[in-house]
């Protein structure tokens, strides 16, 4: 019956051709009502969903934030980019302002040229100003670990060096006192002169402060006899043992401070892949400590040394004239220089030549921190490489060979 009714339906449409055409018209408008239904429907939906989105530097700043926590050595975390070549210099890595608005660019060596949006987590201060705690503390610190683990796990002298990283907060004179123990256990057992001066840093920290740094002392003139860096600070911490240490300085070779030691130390130490702004942070933080210990004063050959000539004292001036020029000639620091003059002006040295040392150390002080190549760009991969080149050529041939070098090539024609 079905199958009838449906022939006779045929059979009228074929017979009726307007009401055919009427209703084939029907059916195209209702498929045009429908797809414009759907699409005003999704168009609405889709308007909907954008205005419910945080805005473009939003999401970048949350990208950030989430996908960097754990961001391996070698790429970037989303929501920075790498500069084009040829690119123009980015801004210094310093805190943007409050009022200031837009991405902040910064150049990281290992990362790259990142774009911080002025929406990104807390930024940190420092020598990572400006940069979120994902590409600025929290690497650092996972660096600073790294470090320590390979210091720790190294000679004596490497452990010497770990534990002046570790120095506890004042505010718990036990662990002060275990580290510095454990400090100097180790400078003693390095047998190693650098480490034992660096070993100074505990004695305020133990009972016997005066005992602790004549023992160090001690110990520095027998692993290094040549150098009459050793010899002038035992006779500083001993006074009753000049005449010992006159006799050391006498049979001194050299003056050696190695003012960068513990800067190219740590830099050998810092795992390969750890970038290089982040290595740059951990040297200039070494280099800080590098300078906190200061050359020895010249007070037992002041009080030796005649005063000019024909002044009184127990010591030759052979002596002094020699002691006086090894310090000028055969020292490796802008300090040992200084107190050459300084000794040479008691000694009666001519006013030439005490002007020219005088207009030498001038300049050299200008050109101690000569890596600093590039200030907009102070975690750059220039900077960064300078600075580590300039660690390395004072380790293998001292400060003053150094600054004596870049003073002669500043000064070169061009």
């Amino acid at each position: 019956m079905r199958a009838k009714a449906n022939l006779d339906e045929v059979t009228r449409m074929n017979a009726d051709p307007a009401g055919q055409a009427s209703r084939a018209t029907s059916g195209v408008r209702w498929a045009v009502v429908v797809t414009a239904t759907f699409a005003a429907v999704a168009v609405v939906a889709l308007s909907a969903w954008w205005l419910l989105q945080p805005s473009r530097d939003s999401r970048e700043g949350v990208r950030l934030h989430a996908e960097a926590q754990n961001f391996p050595w070698s790429r970037a975390p989303a929501g920075t980019e790498a500069a084009p070549l040829g690119a123009p210099p980015a801004a210094a890595a310093a805190p943007p302002s409050p009022a200031a608005a837009g991405p902040a660019a910064f150049d990281l060596c290992g990362l790259g040229r990142i774009v911080v949006p002025a929406s990104a987590p807390e930024r940190d201060g420092g020598d990572l100003a400006g940069l979120p705690a994902p590409v600025g503390r929290f690497p650092l610190q996972e660096a600073q670990a790294r470090l320590l683990q390979t210091l720790s796990a190294g000679d004596a002298k490497l452990r010497v060096a770990a534990r002046l990283l570790q120095q506890p907060a004042d505010v718990d004179p036990a662990a002060e006192a275990s580290w510095a123990r454990g400090l100097l256990a180790d400078a003693m057992a390095s047998r190693d002169a650098q480490a034992l001066r660096w070993a100074g840093a505990a004695c305020p920290f133990v009972d016997d402060e005066l005992g602790c740094r004549q023992r160090l002392a001690r110990a520095r003139v027998q692993a290094e006899p040549a150098n009459a860096l050793h010899w002038l600070d035992w006779a500083n911490e001993e006074p009753e043992a000049a005449d010992a240490a006159w006799a050391g300085l006498a049979r001194a070779q050299y003056w050696r401070e190695q003012p960068l030691g513990l800067a190219g130390l740590l830099l050998r130490a810092v795992p390969a892949d750890v970038p290089g702004y982040l290595m740059s942070t951990l040297a200039v933080d070494a280099m800080s400590r590098d300078v906190a210990f200061p050359a020895p004063p010249l007070s037992l050959a002041l009080q030796r040394c005649p005063a000019r000539v024909g002044g009184s004292g127990s010591a030759s001036a052979g002596e002094c004239e020699r002691l006086a020029r090894l310090l000028v000639e055969r020292g490796d620091s802008v300090q040992a220089l200084m107190l050459g003059r300084e000794l040479g002006e008691h000694i009666g040295w001519a006013a030439p030549q005490l002007q020219r040392l005088d207009e030498e150390v001038d300049l050299l002080q200008k050109q101690e921190h000569h890596w600093s190549v590039d200030e907009r760009r102070p975690l750059g991969c220039e900077t960064v490489d300078s600075q580590r080149s300039h660690i390395a050529a004072v380790e293998r041939e001292g400060e003053l060979a150094v600054l004596r070098r870049n003073l002669a090539v500043a000064r070169a024609p061009r």
